[in-house]
């Protein structure tokens, strides 16, 4: 093995070598996360379970904590008891408040306006003042929407009498006339809001004013539900409604990992992307409606979308690879200065071992020169010897062929020195 060789198994040693104490001195990520829904039986809850069986396959274990709702969801992020949490947009005030960030806008959650029908059509909201409205409490965050829609139409706890009650309460309360009017915030699959829409005396209203709402209010989104479009058999509903919307946002803790946060982020892309049910929405997961400020990570990721090493590798082995950009400067630092020497050193490799021979025919150069004839054979078989040596045994690159011919010529000058000095003698 030539030094030149030499020199770059060390090098590559080098580079190897800090690679794998750079892997090794990376902190171990704990690969779990605690996700806040909103009650079990939620549309919150349903879409943890999904996230949770998809991110198994990547070992990650995400544990569902289920809460009362929305706000609850706060006390849980802000008390780092959670990690990521859903949290209905339009409810938070303050961006600067919380140890949050927003995540992503991942789906809608329309408002449903249920009245008892008594001979009366409502066509708006503020009809209903002097009336019992029943304010959906199957999630906490829908008091804080339903308030600020119905302040808005001057609908004060002075002026209209408010009653709290469940999603499957609404329907008895209609019928018994405990309440005129019911709100609440739920997919459009949820069975309690199929069962008032089957309810012979209950109506649904249609927001004549819904786009004036949705410019007044940021958090919410103006939607269109067309006749038939939840059972075209019953043909629910009977007729096009102007609805309003509100979105639930994923948001996270700060702190939280950027490699957690991105293979979370790519479960959730898997869930919710695809044609929205609404007409007139939006496709998720978005950037649209998040009420904190964003997560880097998230900003990059639903932006650009996944890296190609994340096409061609899976995550974790993509995530270990992009690592590596940290150290591309310093490797670059060692490899060009080193990239530069490589002809110096090579031409300095070859030269040397052409110099060595010479060193080994000025010898016998001097050997010869002060011979009195007693040492002509020990002579004789060294230039033999160096002369088999070049001519079986060495390699001489093309390059250095004339260094190589002159040498022979030089070996075959002193052969015939040699050869002079023993005719003398």
């Amino acid at each position: 093995m030539n030094r030149f060789t030499k020199i770059w198994l060390i090098v590559v040693g080098a580079i190897f070598i800090g690679i794998i104490a750079y892997i090794s001195f990376q902190p171990k990520l704990k690969k779990e996360l605690r996700l806040a829904t909103g009650p079990i039986g939620s549309d919150s809850y349903a879409y943890g379970l999904s996230y949770q069986s998809l991110l198994l396959s990547e070992g990650v274990d995400l544990i569902l904590v289920p809460t009362k709702g929305s706000l609850d969801t706060i006390g849980f992020l802000n008390q780092k008891q959670v990690d990521i949490g859903f949290i209905q947009s339009g409810i938070l005030p303050n961006k600067s408040e919380y140890n949050f960030e927003s995540l992503a806008s991942v789906y809608y959650q329309p408002m449903w306006i249920f009245y008892r029908n008594d001979g009366y059509r409502y066509n708006y909201l503020i009809e209903a003042t002097d009336k019992n409205i029943g304010i959906s409490y199957t999630n906490d965050g829908n008091y804080e929407l339903a308030k600020q829609i119905l302040d808005a139409n001057g609908m004060t706890p002075e002026k209209t009498n408010f009653v709290y009650l469940y999603d499957n309460e609404a329907k008895e309360a209609l019928k018994n006339k405990k309440i005129d009017m019911f709100i609440t915030f739920t997919s459009e699959r949820s069975s309690d809001v199929l069962s008032l829409f089957d309810e012979p005396n209950v109506e649904i209203l249609s927001l004549k004013r819904a786009k004036a709402y949705s410019q007044r209010f940021n958090s919410l989104k103006n939607l269109s539900i067309y006749e038939g479009a939840i059972d075209l058999y019953r043909n629910i509903p009977s007729e096009k409604i102007d609805n309003l919307s509100s979105v639930q946002n994923l948001v996270a803790r700060k702190g939280l990992p950027d490699e957690l946060i991105r293979i979370f982020l790519k479960k959730v892309k898997m869930i919710h992307s695809g044609r929205d049910f609404f007409e007139g929405g939006e496709s998720f997961p978005n950037l649209k409606y998040l009420d904190t400020a964003i997560n880097s990570e998230a900003e990059v990721y639903l932006t650009v979308g996944d890296s190609w090493l994340e096409e061609i590798f899976p995550f974790w082995i993509a995530t270990n690879i992009d690592r590596f950009k940290l150290l591309i400067i310093p490797i670059l630092g060692l490899l060009i200065p080193l990239l530069k020497s490589i002809v110096p050193l090579y031409v300095f490799t070859i030269r040397s071992k052409i110099f060595r021979w010479y060193k080994r025919l000025s010898k016998f150069d001097s050997m010869i020169q002060n011979s009195d004839g007693s040492d002509f054979k020990e002579i004789e078989n060294g230039l033999i010897s160096l002369k088999n040596e070049l001519q079986e045994k060495t390699k001489v690159p093309l390059s250095y062929m004339g260094e190589y011919y002159n040498l022979l010529l030089h070996i075959e000058l002193l052969e015939k020195k040699l050869s002079d000095k023993k005719s003398k003698i």
